[in-house]
């Protein structure tokens, strides 16, 4: 009896060494994953970017394959005093594989903007009524509030722009463009405030508004790191 509880003891003492190592290889898998992510994100911000200087200049298109043609949807995708906007680009040799990544590339990219938005967003609000100092507390609080509003409206965001090609590999491209309007967001993020009850005793909703409507039509375009989740 004392043998076979032993040999049993052993055995759960093996399985559990044996999924330490996987579950680490499984993190390391998925942060590896996401690092790609954004490398390619960025990839496209650049291209975008370079895009945008060649016009300018009216520099002379390198001949590769890449800069031979224009990004589709890249005009659609700029931001401005209205909107957020993002462009993202998804392959695949199945197209509605490929849209799907194009339309999860470009909220992930969206998700990152608005991060940095509502962080600076919340940080000067807070300065500008002194309560940063008073309490870091309602300041973490409001861009908690903010990023759950963020992520309500990623799957309502409007898209100006799809367009997809084939190339001679038989994989499909797929260019989609997400938007959300500032104005819209502001008074999400102002109404988020009045429904909270500590950030509602300590701010106003209409001046609340007021202030991150002027914030946000004053953002310009520039290309966003990685952000912790």
């Amino acid at each position: 009896m004392k043998k076979v509880i032993l040999i049993g003891s052993m055995l759960l003492v093996s399985m559990m060494m044996i999924a330490t190592p996987a579950d680490a290889q499984s993190r390391k898998e998925k942060k590896a994953a996401q690092k790609a992510e954004w490398e390619h994100q960025q990839k496209m911000r650049e291209l975008q970017r370079q895009r945008e200087l060649d016009s300018m200049q009216n520099a002379v298109i390198p001949s590769s394959e890449v800069f031979q043609r224009d990004i589709p949807c890249y005009a659609e995708s700029r931001s401005d005093k209205e909107y957020y906007r993002e462009l993202g680009e998804g392959e695949d040799t199945k197209r509605n594989i490929a849209r799907l990544g194009a339309v999860k590339m470009a909220q992930s990219m969206m998700r990152e903007r608005l991060a940095h938005s509502v962080k600076g967003l919340s940080t000067d609000y807070s300065k500008m009524m002194n309560k940063s100092g008073k309490n870091s507390e309602l300041t973490q609080l409001m861009e908690g509030e903010f990023m759950n509003v963020v992520d309500a409206v990623l799957n309502d965001a409007d898209n100006p722009c799809e367009r997809w090609s084939q190339d001679r590999s038989g994989n499909y491209h797929v260019y989609y463009v997400i938007e959300i309007k500032k104005n819209e967001i502001a008074d999400k993020f102002a109404d988020a405030i009045d429904k909270n009850d500590k950030l509602r005793a300590e701010y106003d909703r209409d001046r609340f508004r007021q202030f991150a409507k002027e914030y946000m039509e004053g953002e310009k375009e520039y290309a966003t790191e990685p952000v912790e989740q």
